[in-house]
């Protein structure tokens, strides 16, 4: 008899917590963001023989969740053609691609997945993991997000070495012939995602 009594009030209890949304998880969702490439950069810069050159990805695409009040949901999957590379010199571009550097042929995608985002002084720092040529290291990418009606911009840029991903082999792995310190500048415009 009292077991059923219980198990009654248990039973009442979990609909009462489903009906008013705490058993199913928290009520938002981070909102997922398409980017609008013509009007979003993803590029670099860099160092040729002291000179400072900037360069930047025609292709790649994103799935992104970001919402400032639920973090814990938000995240960046991002994947980048990289034998779409253009520096505006079209002998570094043919050479890019190559083995030396990229080598398309056999890594034709980087990545950069960030699980978890957390809010900063200045903004916020995306935490993941950069994926080039198969070397995978963790990277920390700090940024802004600032929304207005249905669009977000993010700009954000992190250095990295580009030696520890084996971009640059032979004698470009001379820092005299080319710097072994990269900036990667993310500024793209976003629309929520339908």
């Amino acid at each position: 008899m009292m077991n059923a009594r219980a198990d009654r009030l248990r039973r009442g209890l979990l609909l009462a917590l489903g009906a008013a949304g705490l058993a199913s998880g928290p009520a938002t969702a981070a909102t997922e963001w398409s980017i609008i490439h013509d009007d979003s950069r993803l590029g670099f810069e860099a160092t040729q023989q002291g000179g400072e050159f900037e360069g930047r990805f025609e292709s790649f695409r994103a799935d992104m969740r970001f919402s400032a009040d639920d973090l814990a949901a938000s995240g960046f999957d991002v994947r980048i053609d990289t034998a779409s590379v253009e520096t505006g010199s079209s002998q570094r571009d043919s050479a890019l691609p190559n083995d030396d550097w990229f080598n398309v042929d056999a890594f034709g995608e980087a990545t950069y997945v960030a699980d978890t985002i957390r809010a900063t002084e200045d903004g916020y720092a995306a935490e993941g993991t950069l994926t080039i040529r198969g070397n995978s290291h963790p990277v920390t990418l700090p940024f802004t997000w600032q929304v207005d009606g249905d669009r977000a911009m993010m700009d954000g840029a992190v250095v990295i070495d580009r030696t520890r991903y084996g971009v640059g082999q032979g004698d470009w792995s001379d820092p005299s012939v080319a710097g072994h310190d990269v900036r990667v500048v993310v500024d793209l415009t976003l629309s929520k995602a339908d």
